[in-house]
């Protein structure tokens, strides 16, 4: 890495209302475990909002002079992002704005062979990304609950395929991860490759067959910082970036 200059992780950010005095302000928001873990690792962090009506025109200029792409968990993703149709009772506030944004992210920092990150939401942009779907309600079969008070926390165990670049980055070929989704991939990508599941078969991990430095997890490692294979992946992941 550069020790000159931090590399510059943009990330990518949801849509909620946020409670005021005066009611609920449309605001932007994302996990502060992102940029959290970013900085930890030696990178700046960008906050990147996705602009109803502009999602492909800011998405082709957002990453100019920038390093590499995290993109962050959050809500689901639109059914109509994939092909299928939209089941309410399973698929929970999805965005349509927020998926063009980060799928045209996606597009563009492979176009420019920046390092991408993608986490529980983010992995499965990636996934739609290069062309593959979700299954719209598939939680985990074997999980054991995290006493958290305020999230809804599972912890489960996941095989890392020996050969990948993943278990490289955590230095094991087998872990314990937090998770907070409901979704999952359903058909992979073309040009994906599955290099993490849990015991249940969930895939949990995905990478880019052809090398590139583009990298998917399901779970939540800005939610394990005091996990030395959380932050060697956002270090490897920063160090990617500032290796340009």
């Amino acid at each position: 890495m550069n020790s000159q200059r931090r590399p510059r992780i943009a990330i990518s950010s949801g849509r909620a209302g946020v409670p005021v005095d005066a009611g609920l302000l449309p605001s932007y928001y994302l996990g502060e475990g992102y940029p959290r873990a970013v900085a930890a690792a030696g990178g700046i962090p960008l906050i990147l909002p996705c602009v109803p009506g502009q999602e492909d025109e800011l998405a082709a200029v957002s990453l100019d002079g920038l390093d590499g792409l995290l993109l962050a968990g959050g809500t689901d993703i639109h059914p109509d992002s994939y092909g299928q149709l939209y089941e309410p009772a399973l698929t929970h506030d999805p965005d349509l704005v927020r998926d063009r944004f980060e799928l045209a992210l996606a597009r563009t920092a492979r176009q420019r062979s920046l390092p991408i990150l993608g986490v529980c939401r983010g992995f499965q942009i990636l996934n739609v990304a290069y062309g593959g779907s979700l299954s719209q309600h598939k939680p985990h079969e074997q999980a054991r609950a995290v006493h958290s008070p305020d999230l809804r926390i599972e912890e489960t165990d996941v095989t890392l395929d020996p050969s990948s670049r993943l278990a490289s980055m955590l230095g094991a070929v087998a872990t314990s991860v937090y998770c907070l989704h409901h979704q999952a991939i359903d058909k992979v990508g073309a040009g994906l490759r599955v290099v993490g599941q849990a015991t249940d078969g969930t895939v949990e991990a995905i990478e880019d067959s052809s090398g590139a430095a583009v990298l998917g997890v399901l779970w939540h490692p800005e939610q394990m910082l005091d996990s030395a294979a959380s932050r060697s992946l956002y270090a490897a992941f920063v160090a990617q970036a500032g290796g340009r």
